[in-house]
């Protein structure tokens, strides 16, 4: 599925740098780690709703609910957050291993270098993760940038991540190109003043998205060069 309010342009820009997301956009980390704590949710008898976790999508659960303060308020009582935390990580982990690139991913990096268009990440993640990650999928190398929590103050909403990724690629972030999968991440790459593509993964596609240029159901749905080219409109 396309949506967009722009028609086709017979013109190519000069599209910059292209940002890209990483739980959920380059790799499906967020439906591992969401059944990952829901199993243990359902180890002390309750349910964790797609509703509250998604809250934390794209950004931290510390500026919105604690999983850990959440399932104690439910238990009234306190757990032992080391084992929950071990349990979870466990069983999220098993699953993550199993997921692929996810569509488009690839080919968007292929066409993004033919093209000249320097390629980064930008990620509330840490840099252990989101390096691991990229470095076992053996994607690290194809980044010229790649900004984490750590290299920033604030992370998503807050549009930080992308304006220092940008800034870093000597990109103007008016002529840079952001692949989102949340929210979060929607609303930190329009206020960084981004084109936005959204790209929602099984949990975000249930939730509101106010802004977003561009909407997919994968990356694989339309070739950058028609992005590209949507983002000269803007």
């Amino acid at each position: 599925m396309l949506e967009s309010s722009h028609g086709r342009s017979d013109v190519i820009p000069m599209t910059e740098a292209l940002l890209f997301d990483f739980d959920g956009l380059i790799l499906d980390t967020e439906s591992p780690d969401f059944q990952g704590w829901k199993e243990v949710y359902a180890d002390y008898g309750h349910e964790l709703t797609v509703a509250l976790w998604a809250q934390n999508v794209g950004g931290s659960w510390l500026s919105r609910y604690n999983p850990y303060d959440h399932l104690e308020e439910l238990l009234g009582c306190s757990i032992d957050r080391d084992a929950v935390k071990a349990r979870y990580k466990a069983r999220a982990r098993e699953i993550i291993l199993e997921q692929p690139i996810l569509p488009g991913v690839q080919d968007y990096i292929k066409e993004a270098k033919e093209m000249g268009i320097k390629v980064g990440v930008a990620s509330s993640s840490d840099h252990a993760w989101v390096d691991g990650n990229l470095e076992r999928l053996g994607l690290l190398h194809e980044f010229e940038v790649v900004v984490c929590a750590e290299d920033v103050e604030n992370i998503k909403p807050h549009p930080e991540l992308f304006l220092t990724a940008a800034a870093r690629l000597n990109a103007s972030p008016a002529r840079t190109i952001v692949l989102e999968d949340s929210p979060n991440g929607a609303r930190a790459a329009h206020d960084a003043g981004t084109f936005c593509v959204v790209v929602p993964n099984p949990l975000t596609a249930q939730l509101p998205f106010d802004h977003g240029h561009l909407h997919l159901n994968a990356l694989s749905d339309v070739p950058l060069a028609h992005v590209v080219a949507l983002a000269a409109e803007r």
